[in-house]
């Protein structure tokens, strides 16, 4: 079935081009392979961290974490539910590090319980949700403008 320019389906607002010959494939989602190689981001001054990209099931994963922050309610929820988001994609995106060592200064893996003691961290959870979180936010923007 198709739409016309401006006709709701399902409640999005279906926004076509008036004359789809003159804008040939600039108003198309553009499928592209989507990489699966990790990458290595500098976070913080000496420390680099490697991810792996933000797949379709990590951010449900994420998506469940920041519903459930909401569902517990109170003042703070929705400062939660971000915290929770971004936590959950740091907890399943992380595969090493470096720079990041315990009081002693001697390394430490990247375990969920690091993580967390990294993210409670202001400047590198502000550097994670900036360089990490927030471009798996808005790559589909991106690649398709």
């Amino acid at each position: 079935m198709h739409r016309r320019s401006g006709e709701r389906c399902g409640g999005l607002l279906i926004d076509l081009p008036q004359n789809p010959e003159a804008k040939k494939g600039a108003d198309m989602l553009k499928l592209e392979p989507v990489s699966v190689e990790p990458f290595w981001l500098d976070i913080l001054p000496g420390v680099r961290i490697q991810f792996r990209p933000v797949s379709v099931a990590a951010m449900l994963i994420a998506r469940g974490a920041a519903g459930e922050a909401l569902k517990a309610g109170g003042e703070q929820a929705t400062i939660e539910a971000g915290a929770a988001f971004t936590r959950s994609l740091a907890q399943t995106g992380i595969i090493a590090w470096e720079g990041i060592g315990n009081a002693k200064g001697k390394p430490v893996d990247p375990d969920k319980a690091a993580i967390d003691q990294l993210l409670e961290l202001w400047p590198a959870f502000d550097a994670i949700d900036r360089l990490y979180v927030g471009p798996a936010l808005t790559r589909l923007d991106e690649k398709n403008v």
